[in-house]
């Protein structure tokens, strides 16, 4: 049975790595996604090209309608938040609506909350803007067995800590029915999910036009500086 607990990919998220990462990603079961933007939705650019890099390299879907991007992505790098947050940000309307002051003085810092309490997950259906006090208090759910924190969407699972090994497997292209089993759990997104080899040409024209820059780059002759004689007195 294929799992979540994977080996760790270190490589940092550079243009240049991108299809050496989407490579290993593949071998690891991810699946090539293509999320239509929401309607009615105000993007920023910066915004869109952090989750079109996200899914580009792949995302790790399970069993649990969880989704797992590529381990860059769950940490904040340079001015770009986590991917649970880059996630919030494409699909539910860009930075978090303001929140009143609680009456009792409870926190109410808007913060992205997982359903599904898996920190690292970026399902469109699993994030959402709550205040920090909701946050916390599903922290607590799951005492009788299934959702009893009170919150309003539910949880889609309990709450378990970081340190937590799940066991759900990973839907992969080998997967039979995969289309179908991500449609599922995705209910209600419109996506499309590319072929494995899709990007093959494309980085195939990438890595010749690199290529020939690098050569063009080894073979420049760079001009002599030519010596000024002094000037007769």
């Amino acid at each position: 049975m294929t799992t979540t607990t994977t080996t760790t990919i270190t490589s940092k998220v550079k243009r240049s790595s991108i299809p050496t990462i989407r490579s290993a990603m593949l071998e690891r079961g991810a699946l090539l996604f293509r999320f239509e933007k929401p309607t009615g939705v105000t993007h920023k650019q910066e915004h869109i090209a952090w989750f079109e890099q996200m899914q580009e390299v792949g995302l790790l879907v399970t069993t649990n309608g969880c989704i797992l991007p590529y381990e860059n992505f769950r940490n904040s790098s340079k001015g770009r938040p986590k991917g649970h947050k880059i996630s919030a940000y494409y699909f539910l309307g860009g930075p978090p609506p303001r929140q009143e002051m609680h009456p009792h003085g409870w926190p109410t810092e808007m913060q992205v909350s997982h359903k599904c309490h898996r920190k690292d997950c970026v399902s469109p259906l699993h994030v959402i803007w709550e205040p920090q006090w909701k946050n916390l208090k599903r922290n607590y759910c799951g005492a009788d067995g299934s959702c009893d924190c009170g919150m309003t969407p539910p949880c889609v699972a309990t709450y378990h800590n970081d340190g937590w090994q799940y066991d759900d497997e990973i839907i992969s292209y080998s997967t039979d029915g995969y289309r179908r089993q991500v449609a599922d759990l995705l209910s209600g997104r419109r996506f499309t999910i590319l072929p494995k080899n899709h990007y093959e040409s494309i980085d195939n024209r990438k890595r010749k036009r690199d290529e020939r820059l690098h050569g063009k780059r080894k073979n420049k002759v760079v001009p002599r500086k030519k010596k000024i004689k002094p000037s007769e007195s």
